[in-house]
């Protein structure tokens, strides 16, 4: 009975904790604003409105407001190609160019937002 109870409980906690771990692993093919339970929530999306490559600070505009993050050397950065129809890859900061649409998704202290990046996605192949 013991032993049962230990497999139901390990079979529950594995259904709970899987899903997010197995989000973060395909975040990259995810596109932008497609992100279940993160876009808009505790994502940003907006346009590249400059990238300072020496602090490494990126500036989000979002319709009449400005979002400032760093990009630190944990972010993740992916360039978002569904919009050509292409398997999506892995950027850089070089890609941080003015214009360009974007999703960025803040690190998280706890509950308490922080100024850093987690990761960034940015939408390439439409015009470039």
């Amino acid at each position: 009975m013991l032993k049962r109870l230990a497999l139901v409980g390990l079979i529950l906690s594995s259904i709970v904790i899987c899903p997010s771990h197995g989000q973060k692993a395909t975040e990259i093919f995810i596109p932008i604003g497609k992100s279940p339970g993160v876009s808009g929530k505790y994502s940003v999306i907006g346009t590249i409105a400059s990238f300072d490559e020496t602090t490494r600070v990126l500036t989000i505009k979002v319709e009449d407001a400005e979002h400032t993050v760093t990009i630190t050397e944990e972010t993740k950065i992916w360039l978002d190609k569904s919009g050509i129809q292409q398997t999506n890859e892995i950027g850089s900061p070089a890609d941080c160019r003015q214009g360009r649409l974007c999703e960025m998704k803040y690190v998280y202290d706890g509950k308490t937002r922080t100024d850093k990046a987690e990761w960034l996605k940015i939408r390439v192949g439409d015009s470039d």
